[in-house]
Formats: C-alpha cells, sequence, structure tokens
C-alpha cells in the first residue's frame, strides 16, 4: 500500500471518529462545570414550572471545587429579598424557616417548590463545609418584583424597564468583586444577547432594546448564554431549534450552539398568552447570536410544591 493511500485512511478515520465525537451530547453537569471554568460570568436558565434546572444548579454546587467555585450567585429573587437570604445563610443551625416564611425568596409566585429551596440548601451546606471559601447569594431582581400594576401603561411599562434596571444593579453589585466567578440563574429569556422584543397588553404597548444579558453585554460584561428549552405536555417549546437538537434522543444534555441551526430563521416562538403578548424584535436571527449553548430536556418533572 502506498504511503499517500495509507495517510489518506488514516485521515479519513480520525475525520469520523473526530466527528462522532463532537456529536455526542455533552452531560448537563460536565458542560456547565467547564463553562465556568472557561467564562467569569455564566448564564443558565430556568423554566420555572420544571424541577430539572434547579436539580442541575443544586448539584453544580454541590460538586464544584475549591479554587473554581461560584463566588456569586444570582437569582431572580426580589432585591427587597436580600435580608432574608443573608439572615438565612448566616443561620446557626440552619433555619430554612427564614425561607419559607418569606416565600418570595422561593419565587412563590410560580410556586415554593423543595428544589429552589435545595438551591439554598446546597449554597447552606458549601459555606459550612468551606468557610474560608464561601458563596454569595445575590437577589438580583427588582425591588418588589412582582409587581401589582394598577393600569396597563404601568404593567407594560414595568416589563420592559426591568431588564436594564436589573443589569444596572448587577453591575454595582459585582463591581467591588471584579474577580469573582458568577452564575445566574434565572428565566431563560433574561439570557439573551443582541435580541429584545415588544410587549402589548390590550390597545398598550412597549418595546425594549435587550434582555438582562444583553444590557450587562452593552456595559461590557461579557456573559456566556446557556438557554434551557423542554417538551411540555401543555404547549410547545420555547425555540424552534428544540426539536433539531433534541433528535430522537430520552436523555438530558447541552449542546454549544453552531451555525447548523442559522436555517431556522426565527428560532424564537411569541408569547401569547391570558392576553400579555411579547413579540421578540428582531423576530429573524440566528439563536447562536442570542445565546451560546441549550440545555434539551427530554425529559422533564414538575416542581415539587410545598405549600
Amino acid at each position: 500500500m502506498s504511503t499517500s493511500l495509507l495517510l489518506s485512511i488514516i485521515g479519513l478515520r480520525f475525520t469520523v471518529v473526530f466527528c462522532s465525537a463532537f456529536l455526542v451530547p455533552i452531560p448537563a453537569l460536565e458542560f456547565v462545570q467547564s463553562a465556568l471554568v472557561q467564562h467569569q460570568i455564566v448564564f443558565l436558565g430556568d423554566i420555572h414550572p420544571l424541577a430539572e434546572p434547579k436539580l442541575l444548579v443544586a448539584e453544580l454546587i454541590r460538586e464544584q471545587r475549591v479554587g473554581q467555585g461560584i463566588d456569586l450567585l444570582a437569582l431572580e429573587v426580589g432585591a427587597d429579598q436580600q435580608e432574608w437570604v443573608d439572615r438565612y445563610l448566616k443561620s446557626q443551625p440552619e433555619d430554612t424557616t427564614i425561607l419559607l416564611d418569606h416565600p418570595r425568596t422561593l419565587r412563590a409566585h410560580w410556586g415554593v417548590s423543595a428544589e429552589y429551596l435545595g438551591i439554598y440548601r446546597a449554597v447552606y451546606q458549601w459555606n459550612r463545609i468551606h468557610p474560608a471559601h464561601p458563596m454569595h447569594v445575590l437577589a438580583a431582581d427588582l425591588l418588589g418584583w412582582p409587581i401589582a400594576p394598577t393600569t396597563l401603561h404601568m404593567a407594560t411599562g414595568g416589563f420592559v424597564n426591568r431588564d436594564i434596571w436589573m443589569a444596572a444593579a448587577f453591575r454595582k453589585a459585582l463591581e467591588p468583586h471584579p474577580d469573582w466567578r458568577v452564575l445566574i440563574f434565572m428565566g431563560g429569556y433574561h439570557g439573551l444577547k443582541e435580541v429584545g422584543g415588544q410587549v402589548a397588553m390590550g390597545r398598550v404597548h412597549d418595546r425594549f432594546d435587550h434582555w438582562f444579558a444583553g444590557y450587562l453585554l452593552e456595559a461590557g460584561l461579557k456573559v456566556y448564554t446557556i438557554l434551557a428549552d423542554a417538551r411540555q405536555d401543555s404547549a410547545h417549546p420555547a425555540t424552534r431549534v428544540f426539536a433539531r437538537l433534541a433528535r430522537d434522543s430520552a436523555e438530558n444534555f447541552i449542546e454549544a450552539l453552531d451555525s447548523t441551526t442559522d436555517d431556522i430563521k426565527e428560532p424564537l416562538y411569541d408569547v401569547d398568552q391570558d392576553g400579555f403578548q411579547l413579540e421578540f424584535w428582531p423576530a429573524r436571527f440566528p439563536l447562536r447570536r442570542a445565546a451560546d449553548a441549550m440545555l434539551v430536556l427530554n425529559r422533564s418533572t414538575p416542581i415539587t410544591i410545598l405549600h
């Protein structure tokens, strides 16, 4: 056999093995661990009614290593709840009733869940075992959110201004600690970059330029965004990309977004629910411009409601 033919065969085999390995989905925990090593700020999207994203965050905290751990965990919890979050983390012995008695720390409007409480408990246990390397928790949502608007204009105005206010408060909290490793855990839309939208209620509508991560990017902070999407019995997934990535798998995994999904011109479904309408602007864009990876939940379970 000639040398050139042998090299061609070796090269072909290498290409096949490489491509096969590239297509193997990466387990979610392993992917997020790697992302946190490579990026200072990682955004992981939540799906509020589902348990799996919350269980992933708790597992990530339990399995992290000293020296590679999360310094700041930013949660979609009203800033006015920071006092109770801090009191819980300082309680001796651990006193979860502090959180349960202040259910907005546990996002009560989506249902106080065992899984969300499990995130706080994982932080508490980490800090107890590693007092020299504590994790900090930031209640990163608006003061008093969710608001109770008295007019449609107040409702749409609160929605469109929410993310820019959240981003400004987040930057202020991070400013004294520029080297902190950060995990942001919020509903997935807040992690979108380079896309905004329009919200409408009745005849009242308002437009916004960016979501939370987009405003951070505009201010010079680099954010690595991992969206989450799932099959749900009552509705289609949030993205048109989900079906492409999910394939016929029964497993949950994370996959980096690349040009192979660029042909899906309108990757996000608009939201139309109970008189509330949300359109993304622009509607047509490659999803990889707005996010870096996707947590694909082929198997999911509802959150466990505590009360």
